[in-house]
Formats: structure tokens, C-alpha cells, sequence
């Protein structure tokens, strides 16, 4: 317990005891405040006393006798002296009754020093405070000792400047700087000296031979490293690992991986619950082994032999040439045989399908579907029938057929001369000079030898002769084009026309504005503050132009000329200009208005 806590505990003890005496003095008083002194003996309204109710009026006999009892009374209880309190002598001292039952903490503590100082210097230097003392002998040694004569005396000290030694009730030390240590750490105990280290501690230790053996030991655990040997390994419950030269083993809870590489790998889950795997492998005999408990499944390679057993089938191959399925009905699994032998042959069968292929012929048939292959002839049918194609080939098509009952759809082909197909919602017309594809209610293209081609649908139409002419609409944009001489795109943000090569035109809607070459002449129009300016030019002879606030017009670039901007006027007469009225820097800084030059 600490001396703080000491001070507050009694303190609080002092407190609790002057509570209680007060509450004594005042119970033996009444209240203490039931008359005040002076008061003649007349009972007044108080606030701590309330009013007493007299009877008023004639009384019955004794009744003097009663009121001057009372009023004896109430002068003794006047006269009585205050309570008085007795502090105790030591406010710091705890009650042993009290310290026994909450206990302490502090026993070992070395509070800082309390009393005088004493001091000698021969033949060594020391000192004393209290429970401190220090002597020394500098360069020999010096030492210390705090709590000297208690149970908590911790004394240490330096000699001779390399050995250091300290004793504690927790903690003991010998150095010898830089060879040996010996230290002591309540239960833990460590010793080294040079590169050996040993430590010992309750359910562990650890024993060092840096750098060349590592290895200690837990309660659940330990570890091991090895430099000369080339191993390392570490351990616990829920998990290990060790590696030695080309040996490893690892674990995690139940789960085991162990091999020597690149000979030998093998892995157990060790799950005991029904969902067991395990595995071993062996690189240089091809040798792969697998078994997985949960779905009963194994898996065997060696070489180019493959096998594999489930409930439900037996596989054996031996690559790449045998091929071979066996179901297993018994446990699960399907009747079915399939097996082949590259490139000669397959054969399969099973409860609802027959398959048979050889170099150039293959035959399948199931309760649905039948299906005949060969270079000549092919049929298939599907859907019990409800679907059939038959092809002339396929290595040289010459006749294509197929019919599909439950679609309505349809197609016959005899190539190279015809295909049409047809159904509900398209249908199509080939022939080697025209085709016709349409899509119902969507779309429709119509194409004839050599390049023409008609199409139209939903959101337009389009009509083109390669590579001459192209034209058509599409929502609100539309295109004419007559290579090499004429081209018109046009949409709601503008239209572009060239007439190549005398004529040129742009237009763009989003800011009104224009850009055309005829010959020689050129015409500009574009959005200005106020409204709109053009400039139309006559090259290289005449150009006039205009603007919302005027305008102007040039002979031969400038040979005689005209400008009017608002109050601004001025002319040319070869080439040179001529201000006839107002600023030039009014009109740059936009200070003139129509207004102004109407007047």
C-alpha cells in the first residue's frame, strides 16, 4: 500500500470517527436546537424547532406545576457545553484490525528517503537518510542500498569498474562486463557467458550457442535451429514446422505436409470425421497418389497410366491413347461403357445414349436425337423429329435442308446457287446476283449484283450504288454522296456541302455559324455580341461586310475603303487609312453604340 493511500485511508478513518461523535453529542441534546437562549421562556417558531401549540384560556388544576417543569428543563439543556472531539495522535496509522482485512500490496516498496543526512569521508566516502546508504571508494567501487534493515533492502554496486552486482528481494545481477551476466528476475533465471546463454523460468527454457545452436521450450511449445546441421524447427499446439537440409514437415492443428524434395511429398488433413484426404507424390517415378474419404474418390498416376475410382465410375486411361469409363450402377452410378483408341475408334453406350465413331463416319442416337455423319452425307434429327437437317458433304456442300416443326422455321440450300430460309420473325433470299434479308416489322436490306444495296428500318432508310453514290436518312441526320464530286452530311447541329472542287460550305446551328467558298468568292457568318456579323468577299477584287454596331467595304484589299462602327468612321485611299470621326480605341473598348451612330 502506498504511503498516499495510507494518509487518504486515515484520514477518511478520522472523518467516519468525528461523524459519529457529533451525531452522539447532538442525540444526547435533543436536536440541539429546540430553545434559544434569551428567549424568556417563550416558545417562538424556529427553523429548526416547530411553534409549540399552547392551550389558551383557563386550565384545570396542576397545570403551573407542569409549565415549570418544562421550563427547568429546557434551561438545562441550554446550559449544557458543546461536544468536543479528541483527534487521533498518528492520522497516517491504519488500525492492524483494518490493514489485516483489505490487505496490502507494498511490502517490498523502497519509498525516497525521510530524515537527516549523515555523512563521512575517510576512509571512504558514505552516506545515510534513512533507510539509504551509499558508500564508495572511487575508482574501486561504489554502492548503494535503499530500504537498508527491511525487508525490501535493495543494495547494488559497481567494483573495480567492470563487475556490477545487485541484490533485491525480485531481482539479483552479476556482470562481469562483457564476459559474464547472471541475472535473476523474480522466477526468471538467465546466465550467459560469451556466446552460451541459458534461461530458465517456471515450464521453460532456453539454451543458446549463438550463432551456431537455437533452442528453448515452452509450456505449449518450443523450438530448435540448428546452423550446423541445417535444420530449424518450432512447435506448438496448433501448428509445427521443420525444415533439415532437403527434409521438411509441416503441421497445422491436425494437417500434416512432410517430404524430402524433390523425391518424395505426402499430406494427411488427418480429419477422423469422415472427410479425410491424403496424398503422396513422387516426382522421378511419375507417381501420384490421391484418396478423399468425404465423397469416396481416388486418384491413381503412374506414368502415363491414369485411374481413377468413385462410386459412380471407374476411369482407366492410358495416354494418350486408351481411353476408358465403366459406370458403377450399384453405388450410384449410371450403366455405361465408353472407350477409345486413338485414332482408330470410339464406342460408348449408356441407358439413353449410342455412340460410334471411325475415321470418316460417326453415328449417335439417344431416345430424342439421332445423328448420322460421313464426308458425303449427314442427317440429324432432334426433338423426336420435331427438328431435322440433312447436308449433302459436308467436305463439298451441294445441298443443305433443314425443318423445324415447333418454330415454323425452315431453310434449303443448293449451293452455290441458292439459300432461303424462313420463319416468323426473319427470312432470308441468296442467290449469286441478289439477296434479300429481312427481319419482321425491324428491318429490311435488298442487295443486286454487282453493288447495289437497299436497306430500311426503324430509325431510317439507306440506299447506295458502291462506290459511287450513297444516300439516305437516319433519325434526323441524313447523307447524300456522288463520289468524287458531291457531299452532304447534314444534322441538327449543322450541315456540311461540298461540291468539289468550286464549292464549300459549312454550317454549324449550335452558334449560327457559316463558312462557304464558290469559286472565288467567300462568304463568313458568325455570332458576335448584339447579333450577327458576315463578311462577303469577291477575291481578290471586292469584300464588304457588316456587323450590329456597322459596316464596311474594301476595293482590291484596301486600294479605297469604307468603315463605319458607331460613331466611328473612317476611309482608305491606297491602302493607307484616314479616320474621319471618332476613336478607334471606343469602338476596340466597345464604348460606342448604334445608338450613338444613328446620331
Amino acid at each position: 500500500m502506498t504511503r498516499t493511500f495510507r494518509i487518504a485511508f486515515s484520514s477518511l478513518l478520522s472523518v467516519v470517527a468525528l461523524a459519529g461523535s457529533t451525531r452522539e453529542a447532538s442525540a444526547q441534546m435533543g436536536g440541539g436546537m429546540g430553545a434559544r437562549p434569551g428567549g424568556g421562556g417563550q416558545n417562538k417558531p424556529t427553523t429548526s424547532s416547530p411553534t409549540k401549540n399552547n392551550v389558551v384560556g383557563p386550565r384545570s388544576g396542576g397545570a403551573d406545576d407542569d409549565e415549570d417543569a418544562a421550563a427547568a428543563q429546557r434551561a438545562q439543556i441550554l446550559n449544557r457545553g458543546e461536544p468536543t472531539v479528541q483527534g487521533p495522535a498518528d492520522p497516517l496509522e491504519v488500525p492492524p484490525e483494518i490493514s489485516v482485512r483489505i490487505g496490502s500490496d507494498d511490502d517490498l516498496h523502497v519509498g525516497q528517503p525521510e530524515g537527516s543526512v549523515q555523512r563521512t569521508f575517510f576512509p571512504e566516502y558514505s552516506e545515510s537518510r534513512g533507510e539509504y546508504r551509499l558508500h564508495t571508494l572511487p575508482p574501486f567501487y561504489v554502492q548503494q542500498t535503499r530500504g537498508y534493515g527491511t525487508p525490501r533492502q535493495d543494495t547494488e554496486g559497481l567494483y573495480g569498474a567492470l563487475y556490477y552486482r545487485r541484490r533485491s528481494p525480485d531481482h539479483d545481477v552479476d556482470t562481469l562486463f562483457p564476459l559474464f551476466w547472471k541475472v535473476r528476475d523474480r522466477q526468471n533465471h538467465v546466465v550467459i557467458a560469451g556466446p552460451v546463454m541459458h534461461r530458465e523460468a517456471p515450464g521453460e527454457h532456453d539454451n543458446w550457442i549463438a550463432p551456431l545452436v537455437f533452442e528453448g521450450k515452452r509450456v505449449d511449445g518450443g523450438y530448435f535451429h540448428s546452423l550446423p546441421l541445417l535444420t530449424s524447427s518450432h512447435w506448438a499446439p496448433d501448428g509445427a514446422f521443420t525444415v533439415s537440409l532437403l527434409y521438411f514437415r509441416q503441421r497445422k492443428l491436425k494437417e500434416v505436409d512432410m517430404g524430402v524434395a524433390p523425391l518424395f511429398f505426402n499430406g494427411d488433413n488427418g480429419d477422423t470425421d469422415g472427410a479425410r484426404k491424403r496424398y503422396t507424390l513422387i516426382p522421378p517415378l511419375l507417381f501420384y497418389h490421391r484418396t478423399r474419404e468425404l465423397d469416396q474418390n481416388t486418384l491413381t498416376v503412374a506414368g502415363p497410366v491414369l485411374s481413377q475410382q468413385t462410386p459412380e465410375r471407374n476411369v482407366l486411361d492410358v495416354l494418350p491413347f486408351y481411353w476408358s469409363i465403366r459406370g458403377n450402377p450399384a453405388t450410384g452410378g449410371i450403366r455405361e461403357s465408353h472407350t477409345t483408341l486413338l485414332p482408330f475408334f470410339h464406342y460408348g453406350t449408356s441407358d439413353v445414349q449410342t455412340l460410334l465413331v471411325v475415321p470418316g463416319y460417326l453415328r449417335r442416337k439417344t431416345p430424342t436425337a439421332d445423328t448420322f455423319l460421313t464426308p458425303f452425307y449427314s442427317f440429324a434429327l432432334t426433338r423426336k423429329g420435331a427438328s431435322s437437317l440433312e447436308v449433302a458433304g459436308p467436305l463439298v456442300p451441294l445441298y443443305y435442308r433443314k425443318r423445324d416443326r415447333d418454330t415454323g422455321a425452315s431453310a434449303l440450300g443448293i449451293f452455290p446457287f441458292y439459300y432461303g430460309s424462313h420463319s416468323p420473325q426473319s427470312s432470308v433470299t441468296l442467290t449469286p446476283f441478289f439477296g434479300h434479308f429481312e427481319t419482321t416489322g425491324v428491318s429490311r436490306t435488298t442487295w443486286a449484283f454487282p453493288s447495289l444495296v437497299l436497306s430500311k428500318d426503324t430509325h431510317g432508310w439507306e440506299s447506295d450504288f458502291f462506290p459511287v453514290a450513297f444516300m439516305g436518312r437516319k433519325d434526323l441526320s441524313t447523307h447524300t454522296v456522288l463520289a468524287p464530286v458531291f457531299w452532304d452530311f447534314a444534322s441538327p447541329k449543322g450541315r456540311t456541302t461540298i461540291g468539289f472542287p468550286v464549292y464549300w460550305r459549312f454550317a454549324d446551328k449550335t452558334d449560327n455559324s457559316v463558312t462557304q467558298v464558290a469559286a472565288n468568292t467567300l462568304y463568313i457568318q458568325k455570332r458576335v455580341p448584339g447579333g450577327l456579323e458576315w463578311q462577303f468577299h469577291v477575291l481578290p477584287v471586292w469584300s464588304v461586310g457588316e456587323s450590329p454596331n456597322g459596316h464596311w467595304w474594301n476595293v482590291l484589299g484596301g486600294l479605297a475603303g469604307f468603315e463605319r462602327q458607331g460613331s466611328y468612321t473612317r476611309i482608305k485611299a491606297f491602302w493607307l487609312p484616314i479616320t474621319i470621326s471618332g476613336s478607334a480605341n471606343a469602338v476596340a473598348k466597345g464604348l460606342t453604340s448604334t445608338k450613338a451612330a444613328y446620331y
